[in-house]
């Protein structure tokens, strides 16, 4: 990736998190930098390295969590914390039946009931 993009990602995340400036006044700056450089197109790699500092940071960008039921406040705050920072997005799955899928970026972690039953069914087709 681009060094200009790692150093503006680095730097709005920077602003952001000391809450020194406010994300469109940043985003602003940045577009503007961008087309006084010439650089304008580099615009849609930008998320690409906002994020890829943000894991450089946190361990985690995105956390995505499916569960059979609706989490409750002290279970988010726990999952929260496994990379602060992080965007939690939860959804609700009835045929999980129980337990839950962690996504935490690219890695996966299936603690539902419907994933252990997947696994044994194919380990007893496998024997």
């Amino acid at each position: 990736m681009r060094d200009i993009l790692i150093q503006l990602a680095s730097e709005l995340v920077e602003r952001l998190e000391k809450k020194t400036a406010d994300a469109d006044q940043v985003a602003d700056a940045v577009i503007r930098l961008l087309a006084q450089r010439g650089q304008l197109s580099l615009v849609r790699e930008l998320p690409e390295a906002i994020e890829r500092v943000w894991k450089e940071r946190y361990g985690a960008a995105t956390i995505s969590v499916q569960s059979a039921h609706p989490l409750t406040a002290a279970l988010r705050k726990q999952i929260e914390a496994l990379a602060p920072g992080a965007e939690l997005r939860e959804t609700v799955d009835t045929k999980l039946i129980g337990g839950m899928r962690l996504r935490i970026d690219d890695r996966i972690i299936d603690g539902s009931i419907a994933g252990h039953l997947d696994q044994l069914r194919t380990q007893w087709k496998a024997s």
